[in-house]
């Protein structure tokens, strides 16, 4: 399926390793330009290079979402040199059982990168924001108390953000990664660390298996493109089945 994007302008934050690389990739792929940031610029300078090795216009920059004023800086400023932005893609998050960090970057920054990208996605004819949740954020998991509370927090958000931005062009939707295995992630390590937990989690889940970040990336590029024009306010689920409730 072409999903129409070739030509689109994307920006992914948290874009150089894990999921938000693979969701780059898969937008580069798609024939998206794609604007990459991390708080690493060693890493930034290797994903553009990555990326740009396949073709089309792609760029990064070192910037902490937590800080505000920098992360729109650079927002304007991919704007400026793409050309405008059609795709806005949250990914970032503290990861943390630390209650402040994870306001802070979960909560506060998140909503201060909204702000900051939607003027210029309402300018687009297309214009698409995703926020990657978690399915921490919709079940009980004790000892993710604090990560779990701020992805249900953002989740609802974005419903209510989708509602206010859909008379103005502008899609919203949310999606939900299970258990995603990749290389220096939390599985990777608890595979190496706890292999017995890590054979726990395996089995319960339906497909025998962890997912990957390309079957995370490629939901995320079906819900940012125009072949999803008709579904907004949508939350997501790819956990291979892992929750059995029905999703709201």
């Amino acid at each position: 399926m072409d999903l129409g994007m070739k030509g689109l302008n994307a920006l992914v934050t948290g874009s150089t390793a894990g999921i938000g690389a693979s969701i780059a990739e898969t937008l580069a792929a798609e024939g998206c330009n794609v604007a990459v940031c991390s708080r690493s610029s060693e890493r930034v300078e290797r994903m553009v290079e990555k990326l740009s090795a396949d073709g089309g216009s792609h760029i990064g920059k070192a910037v902490d979402v937590t800080d505000a004023e920098a992360f729109r800086a650079w927002v304007d400023e991919a704007a400026s040199r793409m050309g405008g932005l059609d795709i806005y893609v949250a990914n970032v998050s503290a990861l943390s059982q630390d209650w402040q960090d994870a306001v802070n970057t979960d909560i506060l920054a998140t909503v201060a990168g909204m702000d900051a990208v939607i003027p210029h996605l309402q300018k687009s004819e297309h214009g698409s924001a995703v926020y990657i949740s978690s399915i921490a954020g919709i079940v009980g998991v004790p000892p993710l108390a604090a990560y779990g509370a701020v992805k249900a927090a953002m989740t609802h958000y974005m419903k209510t953000l989708s509602m206010k931005l859909v008379k103005k062009g502008v899609r919203v939707n949310a999606v939900a990664p299970g258990d995603i295995l990749f290389d220096g992630g939390i599985w990777d390590r608890t595979r190496r660390d706890n292999p017995e937990f890590f054979a726990k989690v395996l089995k319960r889940n339906p497909l025998g298996r962890l997912g990957t970040p390309e079957e995370v990336a490629s939901m995320v590029a079906f819900l940012a493109s125009p072949r999803a024009s008709f579904v907004t306010g949508s939350h997501v689920v790819v956990d291979g089945g892992n929750t059995t409730h029905v999703h709201f």
